[in-house]
């Protein structure tokens, strides 16, 4: 099996001249290339290893499916979502070109002809999950084709400093050296300059020619609200209907940190008359793809949807990109916010920033804090599922009743560093799963550095967000941009951003909205414990029994208020607890009296809510935060 796209075939017959990229674009249809394209599309025509990073909208499907025109062999592209293979499918049909598609849940007889499709020749292009390598029926159906050229599209999946890395992304370079070791093109539209070198070493490209078409998306608008303290939560409902009932401002996306708060907000923007459906992993099959089907054909306006929602769903006219909560990167929120106004036309991207979601962001990182011992737990209870050294893992989606759990995001974490330590070797299995060979070894040293790599990711990415957040004064789009090594000037087509241009009339109308909203009194707590209650809401003032006033730590000082006392006992605690995490250094640099008596009177039970205690902020509770919620726990 030839590696490379040369002009004479392996048996030496002579073939005809290459053909340019510009030919193969007009077969397309197309008369001019965007940035980057035919750097791309020549590098493969080339037999060249490439890395091409593009903007989500920025045409990087065209740069693997021209060289499919070309007649030298089959283009294999791997595809982390079904939905992403099937609407690239329909388009490569629409477009004359022979292509097929494997994939798990496909209708019967569907793969068996796709098969048929790769052996006979008919087809140009194959789409296929990481997973199908597992498939020898496959295997063997490849090995009838010249491979041309092998493309790992959505490439960041394969990187762990990625924001969606994916285990079964992990052996694509053993499936690449089995077929011969074709060229290789790697494409995402999320790599920071780090990401792209942990894809080039992961998937072992050979001197890849970088493409790189620049960030910008010059006709999007990046808007961030900050809504903090007394009437949050009214700001953010005022912000997000005045933008979403602009004329034009649909069709839009808005996405909610949980599944809870997609059902509220669709209620709210519902009763602005406004068709709206929502979409997250908890609902039925049948549930999200009608949800799906509504917004992609305009019989709904809004969709409100978790991050489930987006990848692979090509809608070009979405007008508007709002998020209800903070995303957990930037590469997260800019990857969302690009998936407006894809045809060009103005789009605008809305970010609502609420102090409290940094709480649940703190959160997140403290909960993926793992240990040593940690991994080699999760490893033993792989063993007991495990028959000859070897366990199939389900897929996330999956709501298998037996074997090891599915793997969501904590098994993921650990399912990575063991595989770093050496403990497990991962491969591809069928129907979406991932299968694990047990090694009966593993190294702890590797294991500790893979865990410290882990949390260093994940407070270096929630630095990041909440950097671009709190910096009001530099343009949001150039702080994208430098967040993604992207230097070129920016030039907006329309409005820049709220630091460039602010959009008097969205402040102004979330500004009344606090005013004019009722304050409410939180229900006093069952026996005076912890349980929820409108106390944790942004925008509702707190005055229970033995909580601090305004428990948002937004409004007026506690010290304002009638405080009762505090238990002696239990402030010492704490005051040995500041000492200890003071480390010779005064214990101001800790906390002040003060906020150690508002956190007794609080008694928080997570970050989220440490975090809305006056005088605590995020560094303290990225420091602090968990060794002081230990310490609460056994007062």
């Amino acid at each position: 099996m030839s590696a490379t796209l040369a002009p004479a075939a392996a048996g030496g017959a002579a073939q005809e001249p290459l053909p340019t990229p510009e030919q193969l674009l007009a077969r397309f249809g197309l008369r001019s290339f965007r940035p980057g394209q035919r750097d791309a599309v020549q590098a493969a025509l080339q037999g060249r290893d490439s890395l091409v990073v593009m903007p989500t909208g920025g045409g990087k499907s065209l740069c693997y499916q021209l060289p499919a025109l070309a007649a030298r062999g089959l283009v294999v592209v791997v595809s982390p979502l079904i939905a992403l293979m099937a609407d690239q499918l329909r388009r490569l049909d629409d477009a004359g070109i022979g292509a097929a598609m494997l994939a798990s849940g496909m209708p019967d007889g569907h793969n068996a002809r796709a098969l048929a499709q790769i052996e006979d020749g008919g087809a140009q292009l194959v789409l296929v999950a990481p997973e199908r390598f597992a498939s020898r029926a496959f295997r063997q159906a490849l090995a009838t084709r010249r491979v041309a050229l092998f493309v790992v599209d959505e490439a960041h999946c394969v990187a762990e400093w990625g924001h969606d890395f994916r285990p079964d992304y992990l052996r694509l370079h053993d499936a690449i050296a089995a077929l011969g070791r074709p060229p290789v093109m790697a494409a995402t539209a999320t790599a920071t300059p780090r990401v792209a070198q942990e894809i080039a070493q992961r998937l072992q490209l050979r001197d890849p020619v970088s493409v790189r078409s620049g960030f910008d998306r010059p006709n999007v608008v990046f808007d961030v609200l900050a809504v903090e303290g007394k009437g949050a939560l009214a700001r953010k409902r005022a912000a997000l209907v005045h933008v979403l009932s602009q004329p034009g401002a649909t069709p839009a996306i808005v996405y909610c940190g949980t599944r809870k708060d997609t059902g509220h907000v669709a209620e709210v923007l519902a009763a602005e008359r406004l068709a709206t459906v929502t979409y997250h992993a908890g609902m039925s099959a049948a549930d999200r793809s009608a949800s799906q089907d509504a917004f992609m054909s305009g019989r709904a306006d809004v969709v409100v949807a978790t991050n489930a929602f987006g990848m692979g769903v090509d809608k070009a006219d979405v007008r508007t990109v709002a998020h209800w909560a903070i995303p957990t990167s930037l590469e997260a929120y800019y990857q969302e916010a690009g998936r407006g106004g894809r045809d060009g036309l103005p789009a605008r991207a809305l970010l609502l920033a609420g102090r409290m979601d940094l709480g649940r962001l703190i959160r997140f990182n403290t909960e993926r804090h793992t240990t040593v011992q940690d991994v080699r737990a999760y490893v033993a209870q792989l063993r007991r599922h495990a028959t000859q050294d070897t366990v199939t893992i389900a897929p996330s989606w999956s709501d298998a009743a037996t074997g090891p759990p599915a793997l969501r995001e904590r098994e993921r974490i650990l399912l990575s560093i063991a595989e770093r330590a050496g403990a497990v070797v991962l491969a591809p299995g069928a129907g979406g799963a991932l299968q694990v060979t047990l090694t009966g070894r593993g190294d702890p040293r590797q294991a500790r550095l893979a865990i410290k790599a882990a949390q260093d990711r994940g407070w270096e990415s929630y630095r990041a967000i909440e950097r671009f957040i709190a910096n009001g004064r530099q343009c949001r789009r150039r702080q994208i941009l430098d967040h993604f090594g992207d230097s070129a000037p920016s030039a907006a087509s329309e409005r820049c951003c709220d630091v460039c241009d602010p959009d008097a009339a969205l402040a102004a109308g979330a500004a009344r909205a606090s005013t004019s909203a009722r304050p409410r009194t939180a229900r006093p707590r069952a026996g005076g414990a912890h349980g929820s209650s409108a106390a944790h809401a942004p925008g509702h003032a707190a005055h229970a029994p033995g909580h601090a006033a305004h428990a948002s730590g937004l409004g007026a000082h506690p010290a304002q208020a009638t405080l009762p006392p505090v238990e002696e006992a239990q402030f010492e605690a704490l005051r040995a607890w500041r000492r200890e995490r003071a480390e010779d250094k005064p214990a101001y640099t800790v906390a002040a009296n003060t906020v150690l008596e508002a956190i007794l009177r609080a008694r928080p039970r997570s970050s989220e809510e440490l975090l809305a205690i006056h005088g605590v902020g995020p560094a303290f509770c990225e420091k602090h935060g968990e060794s002081l919620l230990r310490t609460l726990a056994e007062l």
